[in-house]
């Protein structure tokens, strides 16, 4: 007779350490401060800058450190005002209480941080930002609680939502709609029901909203009607609605929700990747045109836009009459662009192709053919890309990272393969965050 299965151990959890008084030596990669315990390990506490003397509870483990509660504040070093009243909950914009200037620096060594890393030590040129209540994208949360709704960002490191009466980042189209898709989210909500709620802002006024809610509630006719509704209540030009990893179904759209690039106007597909802000999306646009230099003015030539989304770089390029080639992964995004070109008359100086560069990067004898390669990558950067980059004789790549390590990690490539990596322009284009993005253009010496 065999004999029954134990079940398996639960982990005793790990001791509870006692408290200790430290110092804040430096804000640390997540934006949290960092000091060291006594005996050596580190601890990550948020809110805190360096210089606060603090009395913090070392907690759990976190990557080679611990996270810490502060449990009484005994010095501090000045702060700036925040200018969210749910700062220090949200687990957003976690650096407004930091000075400005201090500020900029840290946005600065962040990016530096992720070159050094990788051996990579050059002047960084100015940080370049965008203004406030200028995001034209935010992902919100929602969940329907035996105490209401609650709706609104994560808690750091949590996924605890914290309602928000308001965001003062977001752009007026978004913000003015707060309130009105909490009120629609109670109708359609059941008990214990959680939503994603993706908003973006488009347009030549910047009012054309789309909204893609991402729940397991099923969209019967009920809510059908309660989407169309609202869309009209709100003039709200197209609503979508997907189940978690099932692609959104359109509930409605009162008309085409467009989107201008480079002097044309493309039809921004449902969920379709764009610039955080205009003015984030502008400041790119210029970084990358000025990388490019004489590419740009000189007759003929060709330009490979890798990653290309919906034509932030490529539109531009080729309203210039530079012969484009843009490569997206989304077949959606280039089916949109490819239409938006055809119609503007760029059809002879724009083309497209869908494929997963992961998968099947553009090899050295494809790339052979371009006088420039700009690539605009997810976080996990272009690893496989690069690396055939790297075997290539491209003259000019300009790398557009929102990711420092991954940025350091595949610049590292291109350099030990014979690129001078001549600027790097670190971008703020997630103010009061611990996000850092950066435009980067190495050239093949001749």
């Amino acid at each position: 007779m065999s004999r029954p299965r134990r079940g398996k151990k639960r982990p005793r959890p790990a001791p509870l350490r006692a408290p200790e008084v430290v110092t804040v030596t430096k804000v640390a990669q997540q934006g949290d401060g960092e000091a060291l315990l006594a005996d050596g390990v580190r601890v990550f506490m948020p809110l805190t800058l360096p210089g606060d003397i603090v009395r913090v509870q070392p907690g759990a483990k976190r990557g080679d450190g611990m996270v810490g509660s502060v449990l009484e504040f005994i010095e501090t070093v000045p702060r700036a005002a925040p200018i969210c009243p749910v700062f220090g909950q949200c687990g957003g914009c976690q650096l407004q209480h930091m000075p400005a200037d201090a500020y900029a620096e840290w946005k600065r060594d962040a990016v530096a941080a992720g070159l050094s890393r990788q051996g990579i030590d050059i002047e960084l040129e100015p940080l370049r930002t965008v203004p406030l209540a200028s995001r034209r994208r935010a992902s919100l949360a929602a969940v329907m609680t035996q105490n209401g709704l609650r709706f609104g960002f994560n808690e750091a490191h949590s996924d605890r939502i914290i309602d928000i009466p308001s965001c003062p980042l977001l752009v007026s189209a978004l913000q003015n709609l707060l309130a009105p898709v909490r009120a629609m989210l109670v109708d359609i909500l059941e008990g214990g029901e959680r939503a994603d709620i993706a908003m973006t802002a488009v347009g030549v006024s910047g009012q054309d909203v789309e909204l893609v809610i991402t729940s397991r509630h099923k969209v019967d006719l009920k809510a059908r009607e309660a989407l169309a509704a609202f869309a009209e209540a709100h003039d709200v030009v197209r609503i979508a609605w997907s189940e978690p990893g099932v692609p959104p179904e359109q509930i409605v759209q009162r008309r085409d929700l467009m989107l201008h690039l480079g002097g044309v106007d493309i039809q921004l597909p449902i969920n379709g990747f764009l610039q955080p802000s205009v003015d984030g999306e502008a400041l790119l646009q210029d970084l990358v045109i000025e990388g490019l230099g004489d590419i740009v003015t000189a007759k003929g030539g060709r330009i490979a836009d890798l990653y290309c989304g919906v034509g932030t770089f490529a539109l531009p390029l080729a309203a210039v009459r530079k012969h484009v080639l843009a490569v997206d992964g989304i077949a959606t995004q280039a089916g949109a662009l490819a239409t938006a070109a055809g119609r503007a008359g760029l059809g002879g100086r724009l083309s497209t192709d869908v494929r997963d560069l992961k998968m099947e990067p553009l090899m050295p004898n494809e790339l052979n053919e371009f006088d420039a390669v700009i690539f605009d990558p997810p976080r996990a950067g272009a690893k496989v890309q690069v690396e055939e980059l790297a075997n290539s004789i491209v003259p000019c790549i300009i790398a557009v990272s929102c990711n420092p390590a991954t940025l350091g990690r595949d610049l590292r490539i291109l350099i030990d393969a014979g690129y001078r990596l001549d600027k790097v322009t670190p971008v703020d284009q997630f103010p009061m965050t611990h996000h850092a993005e950066a435009v980067a253009v190495l050239r093949r010496p001749s």
